[in-house]
């Protein structure tokens, strides 16, 4: 629980373990600038210093710190406390007492400046979605690449953009509860069926029915045939039966078109779904295509993104270059509108349809 204590005009907030000190009162320091960090001679003043105990170790990059996204601002040593006139000399006492505990007054004690914050905070702003219906209307990209005279030509001559229809791409809310459904069916069915094994009983196995040994006598275990388990040549101890083991599920096919459809809306409603106008390629190499997905899309790379791109028919002649091309792209996978699964979407972090892609989930989702 966040306690809140004032003295004179000072602010302690108690958070877990240890103590905050927002205040009013100048803070100096005298340490060596860095990079990101308040400059030797500032001082910064009001509520514009936040400062973290020295027993307390975090990191302020961790989203979960009370730290991030503020410029530490070195090791902070309190100089010259002042209060107002009004205050008495128990409020002084009280205070240093305070910053002796938070082990301030002798250094090791890290200060962040709370001004910075303004600026991060808006550069690192949540994503907000776009409200339906303009959520519909994406622009039309390409998969190649362009020189810098030829973009700009065909950004002045195209702009084209497509509708995309409510009923497949505009559900809300999201159903979270059939596109887990749809996953667990779908990695079943992957699992698929174990044909059932069977060995064969002592009655089955072949061998003599004679007593190997006499009972008595010869000073080991008794034995009355030679097919035991285990005896070399016996059978099989508590092997399987023949029983069929089939992991897969049912689903009905409204369900399944269902979670597709919400699937579809979750990643255009993420933004991570891209409508390009086709697949067609000059040529088969590799190196261009990565490259410009890279550029374009942040696909591929070392620190790029993956993706599931999605065409109405892959063994089209038109694309055949583009087949061959994304095949030695491993963060790339190629396929029909139909091979478009909820489990296949949710595992690649982009969405790549072509037009004609979009034209074939609209036609096979809409249950008319």
């Amino acid at each position: 629980m966040l306690h809140r204590s004032t003295t004179g005009r000072n602010l302690f907030y108690n958070l877990g373990p240890c103590r905050f000190l927002r205040t009013s009162v100048p803070y100096a320091h005298s340490a060596v600038s860095a990079t990101n960090t308040v400059s030797v001679t500032d001082t910064v003043t009001d509520t514009n210093v936040l400062v973290c105990p020295p027993n307390l170790k975090i990191d302020h990059k961790s989203k979960s710190s009370p730290f991030f996204g503020l410029d530490p601002i070195m090791d902070a040593s309190v100089k010259n406390i002042h209060d107002d006139d009004d205050n008495d000399d128990d409020d002084d006492a009280e205070l240093s007492n305070l910053l002796n505990q938070l082990n301030v007054n002798g250094g090791g004690g890290m200060a962040y400046d709370i001004s910075s914050k303004k600026e991060k905070v808006t550069m690192m702003e949540e994503y907000h979605a776009i409200p339906l219906p303009e959520r519909l209307t994406v622009p039309i990209l390409s998969v190649t690449s362009h020189s810098d005279n030829e973009e700009e030509e065909e950004e002045e001559e195209s702009g084209e953009v497509m509708a995309l229809d409510e009923r497949v791409f505009g559900m809300e809310p999201i159903r979270t509860d059939l596109i887990h459904r749809v996953v667990v069916y779908q990695r079943n069915k992957k699992r698929g069926k174990r044909f059932p094994a069977r060995t064969k009983t002592i009655n089955e196995r072949s061998g003599s029915g004679k007593k190997m040994r006499p009972q008595k006598g010869g000073g080991v275990a008794r034995a009355g045939h030679k097919r035991a388990a285990h005896w070399r040549g016996g059978v099989k101890a508590h092997g399987p039966k023949g029983v069929l083991q089939d992991y897969t599920t049912k689903l009905n096919k409204k369900v399944r078109k269902a979670g597709l459809r919400h699937m579809l809306s979750q990643k255009l409603l993420e933004g991570n779904l891209f409508v390009v106008k086709n697949f067609v390629l000059d040529d088969f190499k590799t190196k261009g295509l990565s490259k410009s997905l890279l550029e374009n899309m942040g696909i591929g790379g070392r620190y790029g993104t993956t993706a599931l791109m999605v065409d109405s028919n892959v063994k089209r002649d038109e694309i055949a270059n583009f087949y061959v091309a994304q095949r030695n792209i491993k963060e790339v996978t190629f396929v029909s509108h139909l091979g478009c699964t909820v489990y296949g979407v949710l595992k690649n972090e982009l969405l790549v349809l072509s037009v004609d892609a979009v034209k074939a989930l609209e036609e096979r989702l809409i249950d008319v």
